[in-house]
């Protein structure tokens, strides 16, 4: 099992991966627009009723959660493939938003990229 921590934010429900070496940013930042989505996140993870009724503490006194969830392999694999080709942070994709462009398609994984030749 690997652990992952979850960080949640209020402000445009953001939710980003932090891999199990603690300093990692795995998979892509997330920006939601419901708390039941990001709910569904941490189903997802599989945290316990524990873990959740701290998240929704957290969320209340100060607008933002941590979760540390522990991944079988092929979680954390699918985790780490849905980052493929999302190079934007929160800021970024907040802007992504504002203007309508949210969620943006992905790139293409770093190896399939067309090589650019500068000559």
């Amino acid at each position: 099992m690997h652990r992952v921590l979850v960080n949640i934010a209020l402000n445009d429900w953001t939710v980003h991966f932090i891999g199990p070496d603690g300093k990692t940013r795995i998979s892509p930042w997330l920006l939601h627009d419901s708390h039941e989505e990001v709910l569904e996140i941490l189903r997802w993870f599989e945290i316990t009723e524990e873990e959740l009724a701290e998240h929704h503490s957290a969320m209340k006194r100060w607008g933002c959660s941590s979760a540390v969830a522990w991944l079988s392999d092929d979680k954390l694999a699918a985790l780490i493939r849905r980052g493929e080709g999302w190079p934007w942070n929160g800021y970024e994709l907040r802007q992504m938003k504002a203007a309508g462009k949210y969620p943006p398609i992905p790139l293409a994984p770093y190896s399939k990229r067309a090589k650019i030749h500068t000559g």
